[in-house]
């Protein structure tokens, strides 16, 4: 297709812009501890990435056109909204249990969060919901360290055994499989997601979120009820929450993060993470050296899933096994 972009962004520029410092310049520190400021449009993008090759030599660019159309532009404005706005709202203030606030301050500090009196929020519409949930599930299936599952050997083989192929003809008919198998585990993704609470966390003003090449923190890295942590901003993070339903379906309540809660957000994301991280403020190059890809959860997609023997669903919402 003559008009598709041939630069494929896996963290949209939607996005990737709420990072710019006063310079219009996010900063990504490498695994290696190289540090490299460039403006959003030259941030976690690669050539081709959603592409796949056809036989006749040219590429197919559906699967960049389907995120751009399908995912990003419903999200773009909602995004845009939600990093910044933040209303006082005596509806949800009304709603708070006062005496348990006081009574329960000091466990409120241990989970990380300040016991506010005061009830803050932000517009959003079950349109914005659903956008939002395909949003964070298109962050789960888009990333370079999903990619690289389904360029595994793990995969060619699986292609070539269930299908009986040579591996030349598994490795063509793996990438033809890529858009099928994204596009199931983002539906999956977001369905489960849709029908969980969301919620606006907010950094104190001593620091700052970070973002990850791979930049939802799933439940199986255990932080509470979540079901999925995902930075908005460096100063607001998503958290969405199963077993949760607030007070109002067209609000967001926002909650104010203590500075232990950033500081263990931050890590999980360095650990998360396959190659980079992205900030807006300085962030320790020892920390990342020492600390990126040491703790990860990845899928591991196989041919069932885009057969549809089975659900799509991956392993990346599952809580790890009670001992």
């Amino acid at each position: 297709m003559s008009g598709a972009p041939k630069r494929h962004h896996w963290i949209p520029v939607c996005h990737s812009s709420l990072w710019v410092d006063e310079e219009g310049c996010v900063t990504t520190i490498t695994e290696s501890g190289e540090v490299r400021r460039t403006t959003p449009t030259n941030t976690a993008v690669i050539g081709q990435y959603n592409s796949v090759m056809m036989p006749d030599g040219t590429r197919d660019p559906a699967l960049e056109i389907y995120f751009a159309d399908e995912v990003e532009s419903p999200v773009a404005p909602v995004l845009a909204r939600i990093a910044t706005e933040t209303r006082r709202d005596p509806e949800l203030e009304a709603r708070f249990d006062k005496a348990m606030l006081h009574r329960e301050k000091r466990q409120i500090a241990r989970d990380g969060f300040y016991a506010d009196k005061r009830a803050f929020s932000a517009a959003f519409s079950l349109s914005d919901r659903r956008a939002l949930a395909r949003y964070v599930a298109s962050l789960i299936v888009r990333v370079p360290s999903y990619k690289d599952e389904l360029n595994s050997n793990r995969m060619l083989e699986n292609v070539a055994s269930v299908l009986g192929l040579d591996p030349a003809a598994a490795r063509f008919r793996a990438d033809m499989l890529h858009v099928e198998i994204i596009r199931r585990h983002l539906r999956d993704y977001a369905t489960k997601l849709e029908r969980c609470g969301f919620v606006l966390l907010d950094a104190p003003d001593s620091t700052e979120f970070i973002m990850g090449d791979t930049p939802v923190i799933p439940a199986a890295l255990g932080f509470g009820e979540a079901e999925v942590l995902c930075p908005i901003t460096p100063r607001r993070a998503l958290m969405v929450v199963s077993n949760y339903v607030p007070p109002f379906a067209d609000r967001l309540g926002i909650f104010r993060s203590r500075p232990p809660s950033v500081r263990a957000f931050n890590k999980t994301m360095v650990q998360n993470a396959e190659r980079e991280i992205f900030c807006r403020a300085s962030f320790p190059v020892d920390f990342v050296k020492e600390h990126l890809g040491t703790r990860q959860v990845r899928l591991e997609p196989n041919l069932e899933t885009a057969a549809g023997a089975h659900s799509a669903r991956g392993p990346m919402l599952d809580r790890p096994a009670a001992p």
